[in-house]
């Protein structure tokens, strides 16, 4: 199979297991928030990207590091993941007490929740063998079943344990056996194929030879959920944190959400293709393009139609959160080398750039973020915060700096594409905003528009790319 192809269907497998995940998470939320007060939802808004950042502890960099060799060792990564795994789970139980200093509305709580999803964090663990087996391999499209499973799992305990009294709590349990199912059902397909490459090698070089990306993944992460974390810590107010929670998960969900789904098969391609520059810099600007096609038209209409957008969300409750998406909305404009650039970075190991440019983010974001949230600002001044990501000008070099043509190229593209946005967005401006379904109804043609025109405008280079018989280099 030429590889083109095999990049195009393992990225839409894996874009429509992601979309499917987020679109039935969403509408369980959207319930949920209506049966959930923002002041007990803020807690789980906090400790969800907690221990995703916990998770990149437990996997010392393995997930992105096998995928970079021709020889992979399942196996040790299988006995890691048993052994390390769990005694990682139970230290962070040890420490829940601490961890949840964190969170400046912790109590007893906050504790115990920390505690059980310690639990979820080593059945996750598990998962993560088949996971990566079947991102190295590009067989995404078997990872379906599970991501199917999963979450139709999730949104009906969840819901039936909320609607049954246990509040927030119904979360927590509905997240534990969601991750186990999902976990037993990617063991069962991966299983056939799986158990014939289950290499063994020894631990202690593979581990040392991950950890440079064990770093780059935490801190990458950390910048990605530094948000919530950050209010969080500095942010008096657990309902306001929910409300701000819900915005960003809405501004993000191009940008982040699918973009985590296809870097997936892209990375794997970026790997393949490394000794060949120009080819891979067209795997990540093909893939940044595709992403801003949809992240564009999703900020103006979300800055267009904010308080709507929170009412479908969340309901009346959450009506704060509208400022924050509003002023929130363009983020996405200032980040779109992010989305893919540390993936094709990683593939030709400028680990040191890297580690750069998620420090100086986490520096700019978090400090500044952190003075405006104990401000008068507050939640707000981590919208405002969001705009300053001081680490994508050194993304920004690092790219440029390793195929100036293709970087000169996707700048203008999008650019293009900002400025045609904002041309078929303007005169929504002039819609009135009451009755708002008149806006909804003009942003959703706007929208449709910049989509339509913008996939005819470079329909013909994603066909060349996909039909392209280019050999790939294994460098």
């Amino acid at each position: 199979m030429r590889t083109p192809i095999a990049l195009l269907q393992s990225a839409s497998a894996a874009s429509a297991s992601q979309v499917w995940r987020v679109v039935v998470t969403l509408g369980t939320h959207i319930l949920l928030r209506r049966l959930i007060a923002p002041e007990e939802m803020g807690v789980w808004n906090w400790a969800e990207p907690l221990f995703i950042l916990l998770a990149q502890v437990r996997d010392l960099g393995l997930t992105g590091h096998l995928v970079r060799l021709r020889k992979r060792p399942y196996g040790t990564f299988l006995r890691l993941e048993l052994w390390w795994g769990a005694a990682f789970s139970f230290l962070v139980l040890v420490a829940a007490p601490v961890l949840a200093l964190l969170f400046l509305e912790h109590d007893r709580q906050t504790v115990q929740i920390v505690r059980a999803l310690c639990l979820f964090l080593f059945i996750q663990g598990l998962a993560a063998v088949p996971l990566t087996y079947f991102e190295a391999e590009q067989k995404l499209i078997k990872t379906i079943p599970a991501e199917l499973v999963r979450n139709l799992a999730f949104a009906a305990l969840s819901l039936l344990l909320v609607v049954g009294g246990l509040g927030i709590w119904g979360l927590v349990v509905a997240h534990i056996v969601a991750g186990a199912i999902y976990a037993a059902v990617l063991w069962r397909w991966a299983w056939p194929d799986l158990r014939h490459v289950l290499d063994h090698e020894a631990v202690r070089p593979l581990v040392t030879a991950a950890l440079p990306l064990a770093l780059m993944s935490l801190l990458e992460l950390s910048v990605l959920y530094l948000e919530p974390l950050i209010l969080g810590v500095g942010l008096p107010d657990e309902a306001a944190l929910a409300r701000a929670s819900l915005a960003i998960q809405a501004l993000y969900f191009f940008s982040r959400m699918i973009a985590d789904a296809v870097g997936r098969a892209v990375y794997p391609a970026l790997v393949r293709y490394r000794s060949d520059i120009g080819r891979s810099f067209d795997v990540f600007r093909l893939a940044t393009l595709a992403l801003a096609g949809l992240f564009v038209p999703a900020s103006f209409c979300f800055f267009l139609n904010a308080e709507v957008a929170v009412k479908v969300l969340g309901g009346s409750a959450w009506a704060g959160a509208a400022t924050y998406l509003r002023v929130a909305a363009f983020v996405p404009f200032v980040r779109p080398l992010t989305m893919f650039g540390r993936e094709l970075l990683l593939t030709v190991h400028r680990d040191r750039l890297l580690i750069t440019y998620t420090l100086a983010n986490l520096l700019s974001l978090g400090g500044l973020g952190y003075v405006l949230v104990r401000s008068d600002m507050r939640e707000i001044g981590m919208a405002v915060a969001s705009y300053f990501p001081l680490g994508t000008l050194i993304l920004g070099w690092g790219l440029f700096d390793l195929d100036r043509r293709g970087f000169v190229k996707l700048m203008g593209q999008l650019l293009e594409l900002y400025v045609f946005g904002a041309l078929c967005f303007a005169p929504v401006l002039l819609t009135p905003a009451d009755p708002s379904w008149m806006r909804v109804a003009a942003s959703c043609l706007a929208g449709a528009i910049f989509v339509g025109v913008a996939g005819l405008r470079h329909r013909t280079e994603f066909l060349a790319f996909v039909r392209s018989d280019e050999p790939a280099g294994d460098g």
